[in-house]
Parts: structure tokens; C-alpha cells; sequence
């Protein structure tokens, strides 16, 4: 079994209940693409290990959303309502790349969350900071142009240049695919972007700076 002591809340424990932890922990291997779990289902509290996690809602016809990206050592605070009650959301919860997960049972949680007053208020300060991001997506959505929105994306990439389709865009944005073609062929026109079959190249960042600002 891989090592738990990066468990958030293991410092917490006293001696026996870290046994307890270590040896119910239920380690599992996941692909790149494949869904975890969603608001139907209920697999215990769940740790990254390795790998990035996306987590998203998805609209009735399919369109997706993210929310926020778990990383190493991040909690799922979604798995940890999901327990203690409803989800608050219909949310999902994919594997962006190849990952590994730890996960722990329901009771042995609910046990210790419980028990122990600093893993309370970890997971207090946990959930406002996803607060935080869902709130920033909230904005976003609601205040921002889609040009805007998509300009701000290219540039957070860390290289200009991009292998995603048109689709993996939109659904990083919660809008529709053709939306997004639109938006990028206005940017190749006038010169920010050049596109080509499954990649873009970033040619005039200050161009989409400005963009993002607001400016023409």
C-alpha cells in the first residue's frame, strides 16, 4: 500500500486510530478519462495521490462545466458531503490523467470526523476554499464575454502552444463546441491565434490581453 501519512487529517489521529486509517485505506489505479464517481454514488472519502482530477457538473444535454481540479494530496470535499448527506450538487468527478486515489469507508470516517475537532475545522477551511472556486466560476459564467473567458484560458495554458479540440475547450467552459470555434476563428482573423487539426498556436498574447480587459 502506498504511503498514507500525506492524508490531511492524519496528523490528527492518535496511534490506533492511524492503524485504523492505514489499514482500511483502499487503494485503486485510474485511467486518464475514466469517472470516479458521481452525485448517484457514495464510495467513501477520497484522496489523490498522484494525478490531476477534474471535477465538473453536467447540464441535461450534455454540456459540461468545470468546477475545479483536484492534485496531490488534495481531498474531495465532494466525496466528504457526499457522506455526511446530499450531494450539493450534480456534480462529477473524472480523471484527467492517469491517477492514483485512496479512498476511505464511510463509517471509519464519519468515526473520526466526529472524534476529532481539527479535522472538523480542516474540512471547514477545505470547503470555503472550493467555495471560492466555484464562486470564480460563478462570475465568470455570469459577468464575463466569451471571448473573454476564452482568452483568459489560452493564456493560462503554460505554453502558446495547445493540443485541445474545440469540444475539450467548450466543455472546459460550460458552453457549446460551436461557440468556441467561432470565438477562436474571430481570434485567428485578426491575428491572436493560428489554428490547425487538434492544436492552436498563441501569436500576438498582448492582443488577447487586451481582449480580456475589455479593450477592441
Amino acid at each position: 500500500m502506498e504511503n498514507t501519512t500525506e492524508f490531511p487529517f492524519y496528523s490528527f489521529l492518535s496511534p490506533q486510530d492511524k492503524k485504523i486509517v492505514t489499514e482500511n485505506f483502499r487503494t485503486e489505479q485510474i485511467p486518464a478519462g475514466s469517472v470516479i464517481f458521481d452525485s448517484t454514488s457514495c464510495k467513501g472519502v477520497l484522496l489523490v495521490l498522484s494525478g490531476i482530477i477534474r471535477v465538473y457538473i453536467l447540464s441535461e444535454s450534455g454540456r459540461e462545466i468545470t468546477l475545479y481540479r483536484l492534485f496531490e494530496n488534495d481531498l474531495c470535499t465532494l466525496s466528504v458531503s457526499c457522506i455526511m448527506g446530499k450531494m450539493p450538487m450534480q456534480a462529477m468527478i473524472k480523471a484527467d490523467t492517469d491517477c492514483s486515489i485512496a479512498t476511505l469507508s464511510n463509517d471509519i470516517f464519519s468515526g473520526l470526523h466526529q472524534k476529532y475537532p481539527g479535522i472538523q475545522q480542516l474540512l471547514f477551511e477545505t470547503m470555503n476554499t472550493r467555495l471560492a472556486d466555484v464562486m470564480w466560476v460563478v462570475e465568470q459564467v455570469a459577468f464575463r464575454g466569451m471571448d473573454q473567458r476564452i482568452g483568459e484560458f489560452l493564456l493560462s495554458r503554460p505554453s502558446t502552444i495547445i493540443y485541445l479540440t474545440h469540444e475539450e475547450i467548450a466543455a472546459e467552459l460550460g458552453t457549446a463546441r460551436e461557440v468556441v470555434s467561432r470565438m477562436l476563428k474571430y481570434f485567428e482573423k485578426n491575428g491572436y491565434v493560428e489554428l490547425s487539426r487538434g492544436k492552436m498556436k498563441i501569436i500576438d498574447p498582448d492582443g488577447l490581453r487586451t481582449i480580456i480587459s475589455g479593450g477592441s
